[in-house]
């Protein structure tokens, strides 16, 4: 009887080793859990910026560096895509905003990378800058095309060439640092003959940068990116498959967990246009209850004076009380497995996806 992986005598060699499909299976897994955060880190920049999206793209590189180590530490083509695929699917797992178009997203990054690897033919960091940026800027244009028709073109090439420098700085240049570190530390080998003996010193002219100095610096950016992915998934993450309900939280006498069939009598339909700074929503009517109805549910305290709509990754917006209190054009909808906020009197970015809470101060 023939041994598993071994045909007549002669041992059968796969095109992926089971250490190759560990190390996609791994980064992945922890790149799609992750990217869960990075989409939070650039919801709180657009908020910053006051623009519904766009501003996040600074961020976006982090997305693809979990890909560019794969390609790294597998060398082979079409690793970066199945990473892509797999980091895809764990994201739409863990609760992304954007459901299964995130699977799309990744692995058109992953064929990226893979195609712009194949045609340079060196893991240089040349080539990693170029495979990042590029693969990076990929979402924007996948975004454009499924959601944005209406965005105008000059604004698309903007936040697709932030994306770019993202993705050179964030994702190749990063994780050629990464890269370097595990090759000096002896962990793995991954350089090829046909890479040069210095890859460094053969681009530039200069000496390698100090090994220890890359190790406090990848120390740093790794410790805070872990601290602050620690914090967004205790304290405000909620997962998908909780149900579409929203929490009213805060300076309120009945703090509660509401969903809107609870308050089915106080339904209305509203007509309302998404006025936004590049993105525009012609009038339409929605349905579903008045933000003010869940407040008197909650019952605020007499000290409180501000609103805060929360999604679930994080993004939020806030009112004044008294004016949520008399706005007839506030409400809350049902879209699919989500609440969203539709504020008619308000512009595009108050109106709020993925609702999660509602917070009273």
């Amino acid at each position: 009887m023939s041994k598993p992986g071994i045909e007549n005598g002669v041992q059968k060699r796969y095109y992926l080793s089971n250490r190759d499909l560990l190390v996609i299976a791994i980064l992945s897994g922890i790149g799609g859990v992750l990217s869960t955060y990075v989409g939070y880190l650039g919801n709180l920049l657009n908020r910053i910026f006051g623009v519904p999206f766009g501003a996040g793209q600074f961020v976006a590189g982090l997305h693809v560096f979990w890909i560019i180590l794969v390609a790294g530490l597998v060398r082979k083509p079409g690793a970066a895509t199945a990473a892509g695929l797999l980091k895809g699917v764990v994201e739409m797992l863990t609760g992304s905003t954007h459901g299964i178009v995130i699977v799309l997203v990744s692995l058109v990054q992953g064929l990226v990378v893979d195609l712009v690897l194949w045609i340079m033919r060196r893991h240089t960091l040349a080539s990693y800058n170029i495979a990042g940026g590029l693969a990076t800027a990929s979402n924007v244009f996948v975004f454009q095309i499924l959601f944005f028709s209406g965005v105008p073109i000059g604004y698309i090439l903007f936040i697709g060439g932030l994306a770019f420098i993202s993705g050179c700085l964030l994702a190749g240049s990063f994780g050629k640092s990464v890269l370097d570190l595990i090759d000096t530390a002896g962990v793995l080998r991954l350089r090829s003959a046909a890479d040069a003996p210095d890859e460094r010193l053969a681009e530039t002219g200069k000496p390698a940068r100090p090994a220890w100095l890359k190790l406090i610096i990848t120390g740093i950016l790794v410790a805070a990116f872990s601290v602050g992915a620690v914090y967004y998934y205790a304290a405000v993450f909620d997962p998908p498959w909780a149900g579409p309900q929203c929490q009213v939280e805060g300076l309120v006498e009945n703090e509660c967990s509401i969903s809107l069939s609870q308050l089915k009598e106080h339904e209305t339909t509203i007509r309302a246009e998404l006025k936004g700074q590049v993105t525009h929503v012609p009038p339409q009517d929605y349905t579903g209850i008045p933000v003010k109805e869940i407040l008197k549910e909650a019952r605020p305290l007499p000290e409180a004076a501000e609103v805060k709509v929360i999604a679930t990754d994080g993004y939020e917006v806030a009112f004044k009380l008294d004016d949520v209190m008399a706005d007839d054009m506030m409400i809350l909808i049902q879209e699919e497995d989500m609440l969203r906020l539709i504020a008619g009197n308000y512009e595009g970015g108050y109106w709020v996806k993925q609702v999660s809470r509602i917070k009273v101060e």
